[in-house]
């Protein structure tokens, strides 16, 4: 948006010119127009990089991402025994579930609070580390022998939420890195403009 600094022009259409009115007419009136002379554009809000690469959208793909994780867990935690696989052991699903959704919501809150970023961005990281461990003790679990087939299509499934869980980290990673880095040098530069 932009906005129009205080002296504006003032153009003014005499109605005369168009034959609209005639010479007699002692009370012909005038139409003004108001017109910006100069257009000041507005600065621009904090984070604004980050939130032109749309961290909600990603947000919102982690937190329904999440609540699959979980209900997958709630799944594998009613269905199979606690003591047969890794997934169920380490309560898998239910952990990346829970962190994810965590996670999403408070990247979905950077627009109105943008002094979440340092918070989000180790949580994301925090997620990626946790969903990476779980891909490792599901890919343990998927090179046994299983005997049930149903089993191993579940956790094919919670394999490939994972996986998704942890692009989206590592995209919205990297978004933030790179809008800190941004802040760390518009600050560098401010302060070396201010000596």
């Amino acid at each position: 948006m932009a906005r129009a600094a205080i002296p504006m022009d003032i153009i003014e259409e005499d109605t005369r010119i168009h034959g609209r009115l005639t010479d007699e007419d002692d009370s012909h009136p005038l139409i003004k127009y108001y017109k910006a002379t100069t257009l000041i554009p507005d600065k621009q809000p904090p984070l604004h990089q980050l939130l032109d690469r749309q961290p909600a959208a990603w947000a919102s793909v982690q937190v329904t991402s999440g609540i699959l994780s979980l209900g997958l867990g709630v799944v594998f935690a009613v269905a199979f025994g606690i003591d047969k696989f890794l997934l169920t052991l380490f309560r898998v699903p239910l952990l990346t579930g829970t962190m994810f959704l965590v996670a999403g919501f408070l990247s979905n809150l950077l627009y109105k609070h943008p002094g979440l970023l340092q918070v989000c961005f180790y949580s994301n990281i925090l997620c990626l580390a946790v969903a990476t461990v779980g891909a490792v003790l599901l890919c343990v679990d998927l090179a046994e022998p299983q005997p049930d087939k149903l089993h191993f299509q579940v956790e094919i499934v919670v394999l490939c939420v994972t996986l998704l869980d942890m692009v989206v980290s590592a995209v919205l990673i990297a978004f933030m890195h790179a809008e800190k880095c941004n802040l760390k040098k518009n600050s560098s530069a401010s302060s070396t403009h201010r000596e």
